[in-house]
């Protein structure tokens, strides 16, 4: 899903005015989509409302959404999706920023929401989950609606959403100590894609990536490639392909300008990271939208 906070995702997260949270709405997504491994501090809830989502990945799990499936990603968790074979006609994101949550709970620093395995519900749970499934149903309906209160109501429906998520579905964080492997492996990994969410456009190389966490070449490749599922060169790239197809969904640059803007090397290689991606490379789906 392309939420539209492309840059910067592990900063803070603006919320739609005049709402106190984030929210985007997705209906009839025709084309894949890619977002790339990134993390922020608001706690993110994903729905799909119809349809389905074929790879969402959290934590270095990967889901798979049907029509119903809430999925929540705590503060600071690395996730992302590759939707290569798009079938969702209405999807739902909310981030509901965590320094608004810690200000009105503040023991959801020492809590997270665990909701993303159904199967392990009681039967409250369950009942409870069936509510939420409603009342971001009614969000939806509010969100494509002209009512004149609609922000009122959308508003009002998601803090009885937080209220349940808070209530019926956290658990206190494990406590392990601070220099557990863990979270070294976190705060490397988001160190690495917080740079390169900041500088995809530089020129950027594994070499500088492994002088800048002051380790190997070869240390950093093996530890990516083992923990992200994907090489530090791919993920690179991957991140100026997603930029770079927001940017031609706006029709203001050539291929040229939009491999060079987003930092590649040329458009061939702009052209096979977007195929790897997307299903046609970068030239063929200009040819597309010119003649929608």
């Amino acid at each position: 899903m392309d939420y539209n906070i492309r840059q910067n995702l592990h900063e803070i997260v603006i919320p739609t005015d005049p709402l106190s949270f984030w929210y985007c709405l997705f209906v009839n997504q025709n084309t894949q989509t890619y977002v790339a491994p990134h993390w922020h501090s608001g706690i993110e809830l994903n729905y799909t409302q119809t349809g389905e989502i074929d790879d969402f990945h959290i934590a270095g799990k990967h889901y798979k959404t049907k029509a119903g499936r809430i999925l929540i990603v705590n503060s600071q968790v690395i996730h992302g999706s590759s939707n290569r074979i798009q079938k969702f006609h209405t999807a739902l994101g909310i981030i509901f920023p965590f320094n608004t949550i810690r200000r009105l709970y503040p023991k959801i620093v020492n809590k997270v929401i665990q909701i993303n395995d159904p199967s392990t519900f009681n039967a409250k749970q369950k009942l409870y989950y069936a509510k939420l499934q409603g009342l971001l149903n009614q969000f939806i309906a509010m969100a494509e609606s002209d009512d004149e209160f609609k922000f009122i109501i959308m508003q009002k429906l998601a803090d009885q959403i937080l209220l349940i998520l808070l209530t019926k579905f956290t658990v206190d964080m494990p406590n392990k100590p601070r220099n557990s492997k863990k979270s070294y492996i976190v705060n490397r990994l988001q160190f690495i894609t917080q740079y390169v969410n900041n500088h995809y456009t530089e020129d950027i190389s594994l070499d500088l990536l492994a002088r800048k966490c002051n380790v190997s070449k070869n240390y950093l490749a093996r530890f990516f490639k083992q923990e992200m599922e994907i090489t530090v060169n791919t993920y690179i790239n991957n991140v100026r392909a997603q930029n770079a197809h927001a940017q031609m969904l706006g029709g203001k640059y050539n291929l040229t300008d939009l491999s060079s803007l987003n930092g590649f090397s040329g458009v061939k290689t702009m052209n096979r990271t977007f195929k790897n991606l997307y299903g046609q490379t970068a030239s063929e789906l200009k040819k597309d939208l010119k003649n929608k």
